[in-house]
């Protein structure tokens, strides 16, 4: 599997190898993941334009299937730790699909 980091800035590297380490764990639940695509985002205010939160969107190639999932939180290790359990399921609600 393939994993492809997007963001508007330089991802340090304790933050890619966290995405790493949790994108690479959905493939227990589901092997034939082909690629993962990790967006990260800075939202603002839009009053002000100061920084609001971070948002994670995580999307996967499985054979037939686009998965998506994206979540907001005050950093981007929350977020990502979020958007990953909403991809376990969805992989698990796919597989479950797959298979009956």
């Amino acid at each position: 599997m393939t994993i492809q980091v997007n963001a508007p800035f330089s991802v340090n590297d304790k933050l890619q190898a966290l995405i790493n380490d949790r994108v690479t764990k959905l493939a227990t639940f589901y092997e034939r993941i082909t690629s993962a695509d990790v967006f990260l985002k800075a939202e603002e205010n839009r009053s002000n334009g100061a920084p609001q939160g971070s948002t994670v969107e995580i999307r996967l190639d499985v054979p037939g299937q686009l998965l998506h999932a994206s979540a907001s939180a005050e950093s981007y290790e929350k977020a990502l730790a979020d958007a990953a359990e909403k991809m376990r399921r969805q992989l698990l609600k796919y597989k479950d699909q797959v298979t009956a």
